[in-house]
């Protein structure tokens, strides 16, 4: 073996791995906004129970409303990703 070929050797040896490809992000989830809602029917009106349910924000039943939090800290309205419910 002449010097050159034990040069060539060491070299390839020594070198560092090529950089593998990166994995491709993960899509994020679709996020589905959910509202608060009361149910208000005429005949309930002067009920002291009220009937509250999440909805999500494009399918809303007639008799329910969302509720607009002004004054207290409540939570009414909630982003989750699509499949997962409130």
């Amino acid at each position: 073996m002449s010097f050159n070929e034990i040069e060539i050797r060491d070299v390839g040896r020594w070198s560092t791995p090529s950089p593998k490809p990166s994995p491709k992000p993960e899509p994020e989830p679709k996020l589905v906004v959910w509202r608060l809602c009361v149910r208000i029917r005429p005949w309930e009106v002067n009920e002291r129970t009220l009937y509250v349910k999440w909805y999500r924000s494009g399918d809303i039943p007639e008799d329910w409303y969302p509720i607009e939090a002004s004054t207290q800290p409540i939570e009414t309205v909630k982003q989750l990703p699509e499949g997962q419910q409130p």
